[in-house]
Parts: structure tokens; C-alpha cells; sequence
């Protein structure tokens, strides 16, 4: 099978790759091994840890990270990234909302953590005053969000110093099911029941709606109107949900991300994925990637798990494999690589230094990964790759937890790989004057 563009995974990295050369009309090859780390993420897009404008700070950051790939993307292309972002995720009806500063995501435990762009349904603070009143609720017996302790941690933030933070639980006896095993009582099993079409599906939901009117009667402050509720109300887009519930209860709703698996992070996943195959492109699941074949400086084909007698070729190529987490880089007693293309890396020949002697130290290991030239292209033997692109996680020379800067990178990286593809094949293809070579000109 042959395509213009192969991108081995799924996650954000390969699928902001995928978006901007399908639309690009590039025929466009996805393979993901499985789950993507989007669905153990909050759907939210960290640029840089900072309490302001991430794009200010930036400047400052990299001239002392001169080997960041921000550095290799630039400020004008890693906003176009994000910009691209969120009109695709508008398209598929999760906008993504942001504002001239960072604001503060509210995480399961109660913390605030400051990001540049998070989906409208997500429960965060941001340049409007904080809520006089605000009631965090669960649902009985669900163990992946506990309203106590994400109050008392909220409770220390000096921006809910004057709020009154209430908490509850709301019993269904419809999720009783989930008593007998309580394994199973998982926000995705919740979702499903709130999933279910017809009156079946509507009572639940009115019933939710009873027990949130309860909660506020029988609360100190039953003029509260501001309530977050774990994500757990639907597998897909909460948005309409959320609306329906909030005419219901005359309350303003939004709900937080659980422990994984996330269903914020899943339906970024399903949204970007189905954006990417309704302009053209190709997503194979379960189809993980184990070798590849190269001549001299290019790469020509790849095999999965599959059988090595069924090569996928393309003219060029994404590694967005993700890092240790997806198997996107081995680590072994003797030192850490890359499975497919043998890509240089980066890593520490002690091995008792890649990490830090505490738990919330900062970890060398975090920078390891495969190293690319100015132009993303994926490094072997120290010269690069001609037509294989690096992007994401799997790359080099940044620490996502530290800075603040994963999900951020993973967008900016994939974009400009995709980028860096379109305008070689334009500077290729320039004298023939075709109308797919216009096209890529005009995007570019």
C-alpha cells in the first residue's frame, strides 16, 4: 500500500500531523499501536507553566533551551498549530476555548494548573472573578473523584481565598448495577448509562438533575449555582449534556477530569481522529509499527506487527510514537532506543542519573529522546533522515512535566513536521505548475 505521508501514531502529535496534510489533500496514512496517552489526558493544551501570557514568556525560555523544539517550530507557527487546533476541534463540535493570559484548569485533586487552551466544559478559573459559592459533587460510590479532598486543596489557592467551597454526593439508584463490583464503576461505564437513547436515557438524566436541586436545598447555601461534577456524563461530546442539565437546574455546570482513563482526553482523541478521516485521511488502529526499510538516507516503507511482506510506503514520514509510555523508546539496562528506525538519541551513559532522588525532582530522563536536525528530520548515524519527521514525545531536549509544555509541543511539533513535508514537496513539484502544487503554496 503507498501513500504521500505515513505517520506512525495516533496521539496528538501524529494526528495535528495527519490534519494538516490531509487537508493539504496529501493521501494520508495513520498507524497507532493502540490507546494514545490522550486518554489518560484533560483534553487541555499546555503551552508553557507560566502565570501569564505563555507566548511572552517563550523568548526568554528559549534563549536559555536552544536546543528546545520550540525553538525548531517558532513563536509564529507554534500559535498557527494551536490556532489549526481549535478551529478542527470547533468543526467536530468540542470548541476549545483560551485567553490572552493562561488560566487555571481545576485537576482531580483539587490543584490549579495554569494552560493556554482546555475544552469549554472543563471546570477552570480564569480572567472573570471566582465563584462567591462553588459545590463540587460526586456520585455515590464513584472512587476517581473525591469533592473532599479536591475542596480542601482548592481551599489553599489564594484565588478562592473569599469562596465558599461546598461539597456533596449525588445518589442514582440506576448505578446501583455497579455495587456488585465496584471495578467497574469507571467514568466510562457511567457514561455509557447516560448514553442510552430514549426514556431510559432521559430519566437518568432528570433524575441527575433531582439530585442536584436536592444537594442545593439541603446545602448552607442553597443560592449556589456554580457546580463541578466529574467528567462521566457521556463518551461523547458533554457539551450538550451539560446545556440540558443546566436549564434543568438553573446552575452553571462544568465537570473535571478523573483519574484515566479521562473521557475529556478520549473525546479529543475521537474528535481529532474523525476530523482527520472525514478530509481523506486513513486511521489504522492496532496496527503497530516494528520495522522499517531504508535506502541510504531514505526511508521507504515500513512494516507493522502484522508481517514484514506487507510494506507501507510513502513518499515521506512522521515518528510521533510517543515516548517510553507508548513504546515509542526503549529503555534497557544497557541504555534507552528507538525500535523502527534505530534513530540516534539522547540519553545518559549513567544510568543511575536519569533520575532525580525524590519523587517531584526534576528527572533527567524526561529530556531523552530521538535527536532531529533544525528541520524536525529524525537523525541516524549523525546525519538525518531525508524524509522521516520527528514530532512529539518521542523527541529530545524537553521535560513535558517540568515546563508544562507536552501536549503543547506534541501540536506545535506535528504541525510543523507536516509543514516541513508540504513545503518540500512544493519546492519539488513547483515547475510543473499542477493544481495540487498550487494548493500546497497557498497553504504553506
Amino acid at each position: 500500500m503507498r501513500f504521500d505521508t505515513i505517520i506512525i501514531g495516533g496521539g496528538m502529535a501524529g494526528l495535528c500531523a495527519g490534519l494538516r496534510l490531509a487537508e493539504a489533500g496529501q493521501k494520508t496514512l495513520i498507524m497507532a499501536s493502540g490507546q494514545s496517552a490522550l486518554h489518560f489526558s484533560s483534553g487541555s493544551v499546555d503551552v508553557l507553566d507560566c502565570q501569564g501570557d505563555p507566548f511572552a514568556a517563550l523568548p526568554a525560555f528559549l534563549a536559555t533551551h536552544p536546543l528546545h523544539p520550540y525553538q525548531k517550530v517558532g513563536l509564529t507557527h507554534i500559535a498557527a498549530s494551536l490556532a489549526d487546533l481549535q478551529r478542527h476541534c470547533a468543526e467536530q463540535g468540542l470548541p476549545l476555548f483560551h485567553e490572552s493570559h493562561n488560566h487555571l484548569r481545576l485537576t482531580p485533586i483539587g490543584t490549579l494548573k495554569p494552560t493556554w487552551l482546555s475544552p469549554t466544559s472543563s471546570a477552570c478559573l480564569g480572567e472573570a472573578p471566582a465563584p462567591a459559592v462553588l459545590l463540587l459533587a460526586t456520585l455515590e460510590g464513584f472512587r476517581d473523584f473525591q469533592p473532599a479532598l479536591a475542596a480542601a486543596n482548592l481551599a489553599l489557592h489564594p484565588r478562592l481565598a473569599q469562596s465558599r467551597i461546598l461539597t456533596g454526593e449525588i445518589c442514582l439508584p440506576q448505578l446501583a448495577t455497579f455495587n456488585r463490583n465496584p471495578h467497574e464503576f469507571r467514568s466510562a461505564d457511567i457514561a455509557r448509562l447516560f448514553d442510552k437513547q430514549g426514556k431510559e436515557g432521559q430519566a437518568l438524566l432528570g433524575a441527575l438533575a433531582e439530585e442536584i436541586r436536592r444537594l442545593l436545598r439541603e446545602s448552607d447555601a442553597p443560592d449556589c449555582r456554580h457546580l463541578v461534577l466529574p467528567a462521566c456524563l457521556s463518551l461523547g461530546l458533554a457539551g450538550p449534556r451539560l446545556a440540558e442539565l443546566e436549564r434543568l437546574t438553573q446552575c452553571t455546570l462544568r465537570e473535571v477530569a478523573t483519574m484515566p482513563p479521562s473521557l475529556i482526553g478520549m473525546r479529543m482523541q475521537d474528535a481529532l481522529r474523525r476530523r482527520f478521516q472525514a478530509l481523506g485521511g486513513t486511521f489504522l488502529i492496532s496496527e503497530r509499527v516494528l520495522g522499517a526499510t531504508l535506502d541510504d538516507d531514505r526511508v521507504t516503507g515500513v512494516h507493522s506487527q502484522n508481517g514484514a511482506d506487507q510494506l507501507f510506503e510513502a513518499e515521506n514520514f512522521v515518528l510521533a510514537s510517543g515516548s517510553f509510555f507508548s513504546r515509542g523508546l526503549i529503555s534497557r539496562l544497557g541504555g534507552i532506543s528507538e525500535p523502527i528506525f534505530d534513530a540516534d538519541v539522547i540519553s545518559l551513559a549513567e544510568r543511575d542519573a536519569w533520575a532525580g532522588r525524590r519523587l517531584f525532582d526534576q528527572h533527567p530522563f524526561m529530556g531523552f529522546g530521538v535527536k532531529t536536525d533544525d528541520r524536525l528530520r529524525v537523525m541516524r548515524g549523525g546525519k538525518p533522515l531525508a524524509n522521516l519527521y520527528g514530532a512529539g514525545s518521542v523527541l529530545a531536549h524537553y521535560d513535558p512535566v517540568a515546563e508544562g509544555s507536552g501536549s503543547g509541543v506534541a501540536v506545535a511539533t506535528g504541525w510543523h513536521a507536516a509543514d516541513q513535508i508540504l513545503a518540500k514537496v512544493v519546492a519539488r513539484d513547483s515547475k510543473t505548475g499542477s493544481p495540487l502544487t498550487s494548493s500546497l503554496a497557498r497553504e504553506a
